[in-house]
């Protein structure tokens, strides 16, 4: 049965064949070559083509990803220094200050700084200082001089061959010339033999030079000399420059008077009195609206006259030095005092906390009983209640108070001020100075003087009402004269406003000292100098330092830090272990 099915189909099947046209073999495989190119060429193509547009996405992406680094790259470009140049040291070496800032954003006037410099010799500090005083203002233009490429530039302003890195702060027809060299301060180190930098004054000295050259006219102080008086220390006098502050001596032996164009006259712990008519010189000066800082040490030796001079200005010395009843107030021994900084015209920059001022057997300032109503006496630094001063210095055996021995507390720094009218008689009195004049004997007639001007205001004042009264009557036209007789008269009254500050201690102004206080003691003395010469604000910007910061502790919080680091931690950690051990030894 399965033979004869099997037949047929065999049959059907050579039929077909025989009746389909003969194809010749290679044409067969001819065909069947050219269908498994055509199959296999098509994947290769999709591939291809797969392959293209990824490329053309890289290369697109790519593209833009260039052009979007450019573009971010040229916004940078433009942004200030101080954001895409931050400074991370400690120093802050290349960050101005907000004085800088102050002055710099409030200029009026163009200010060009030339920076000479070969590109190899780039001090990068300074350059970056340079780059953020012209972002901060439009006023202020940077332009570097190789002094290779123009070696005759700096002569037109200065005769000295500059270093690389130098300054030239140029203002119109104005210009000051900072050195390379005086960037940085210097000490010379007696161990190594041989000079290690102790600071930076990139910032102090650029700041001062462009205060000079915008400034109408520069303050003039005179020091007195002649009674082996304190010298000011190198790095003061420096700061007392940069304020831009002209200092010159004086001696009032061969002067006849306080120059016209002194702004103030600084008096600074002198060894022997001034005579009778030095301290005429003296009050005359103040009595014409002049200013002085008055500093004292304690002494032996009796200095009458200048005494008399704070005395006439409301103040006196307490008798002794001042010994400090509090560990907060003092620092090593008790009268190396820290006093409290009170917020005044001088100090409100220090009264928050964040400086010190270190003062060493310093005297007491009291007010006088007889101040006269004009004069204003604020206290800049105060002791603590607990604080005495010793009477007996000479004996003195023991710190603790005594009972000869005088309570506190007291200022040792006092600024007053008193506003006077600049009449011709009182110009014309204090013009000159009768050298043969006791003072004690001209005291007593100035005295008698300010007694009958001030019965003549009280009979003037009188008057004045009593004229008011009659005036009321009077018809509004004679009302009117009399008024702008009184306005005519007042406008021709010229006042002035005389300054004195008084320190109790030459420490104000030691180095040493203001180092153990981080510079709080000359910030103090250069506050009170700006406040004196009338300067509406410091420009003095103090020099960054390089080298180790001292950390200003008091007597009190230096025990409990010790106690602290010596007794608490160590016995906390000795517990804490003790406890772990015995929790371990109980599983």
């Amino acid at each position: 049965m399965r033979q004869n099915s099997e037949e047929p189909n065999t049959r059907e099947t050579e039929l077909l064949q025989e009746t389909q046209p003969a194809v010749p073999a290679d044409d067969a495989e001819q065909k069947n070559q050219k269908k498994q190119k055509k199959k296999a060429g098509k994947p290769r193509l999709n591939k291809n083509l797969r392959q293209l547009r990824h490329g053309s996405y890289s290369i697109a992406l790519t593209v833009i990803v260039v052009v979007a680094v450019l573009i971010v790259n040229l916004i940078v470009g433009q942004l200030p220094s101080q954001y895409t140049q931050i400074d991370l040291s400690g120093q802050q070496l290349s960050v101005l200050t907000d004085t800088t800032k102050d002055l710099i954003e409030s200029l009026d006037e163009d200010i060009t700084i030339y920076y000479i410099l070969e590109d190899s010799n780039r001090d990068t500090t300074v350059s970056r200082l340079l780059d953020r005083y012209e972002d901060l203002s439009s006023h202020v233009t940077v332009v570097e001089k190789d002094p290779v490429l123009y070696p005759q530039f700096t002569s037109q302003y200065t005769d000295e061959t500059l270093t690389d890195n130098s300054v030239i702060v140029v203002c119109g027809d104005q210009s000051r010339v900072i050195s390379y060299d005086d960037m940085y301060e210097y000490e010379f180190s007696y161990t190594y033999y041989s000079y290690t930098t102790t600071g930076f004054d990139a910032e102090g000295q650029i700041t001062s030079a462009i205060a000079a050259l915008t400034s109408d006219s520069l303050p003039k102080l005179y020091t007195l000399t002649g009674h082996n008086e304190l010298e000011l220390p190198d790095d003061l006098t420096t700061s007392i420059e940069k304020e831009n502050i002209e200092v010159e001596e004086l001696n009032l032996v061969t002067s006849d008077a306080v120059p016209d164009d002194a702004d103030c006259l600084l008096i600074c712990s002198p060894t022997s009195d001034i005579s009778d008519a030095e301290a005429q010189k003296i009050i005359n000066y103040l009595r014409r609206g002049g200013s002085a800082i008055i500093i004292t040490d304690y002494t032996t030796t009796e200095l009458t006259n200048l005494n008399t001079v704070l005395e006439y200005y409301g103040t006196e010395l307490v008798d002794g030095i001042v010994i400090e009843g509090n560990s907060n107030y003092y620092v090593q021994v008790p009268y190396y005092l820290v006093p409290d900084i009170n917020s005044t015209d001088v100090s409100s920059d220090m009264s928050d906390g964040s400086a010190y001022v270190l003062l060493s057997a310093a005297q007491g300032i009291e007010t006088t009983d007889d101040v006269r109503e004009d004069l204003s006496i604020s206290s800049v630094l105060t002791t603590s209640d607990n604080s005495y001063s010793k009477v007996d210095v000479q004996n003195m055996t023991t710190y603790e108070q005594e009972d000869d021995d005088i309570d506190g507390p007291f200022d040792l720094g006092v600024i007053i001020t008193e506003t006077v009218e600049l009449t011709d008689e009182l110009l014309e009195e204090t013009a000159t100075v009768d050298e043969d004049t006791d003072l004690s004997s001209w005291l007593d007639e100035l005295e008698i003087e300010e007694e009958t001007e001030t019965e003549t205001e009280e009979v003037t004042e009188e008057a004045e009402e009593a004229t008011e009264d009659a005036d009321d009557t009077d018809d509004s036209g004679e009302e009117d004269t009399t008024e702008a007789e009184s306005e005519t008269e007042e406008e021709e009254t010229t006042t002035a406003e005389t300054r004195v500050a008084v320190f109790t201690s030459s420490t104000l102004v030691n180095e040493s000292a203001n180092s153990m206080v981080s510079g709080g003691n000359y910030q103090l003395f250069v506050n009170t100098l700006s406040w004196a010469c009338d300067q509406e604000s410091s420009v003095s910007v103090p020099s960054k330092s390089v080298s180790v910061e001292y950390l200003t502790l008091t007597s009190a919080s230096s025990s409990f830090w010790s106690i602290v680091t010596i007794a608490i931690i160590p016995g906390a950690l000795l517990i804490i272990g003790l406890g772990i051990w015995l929790s371990r030894r109980k599983r």
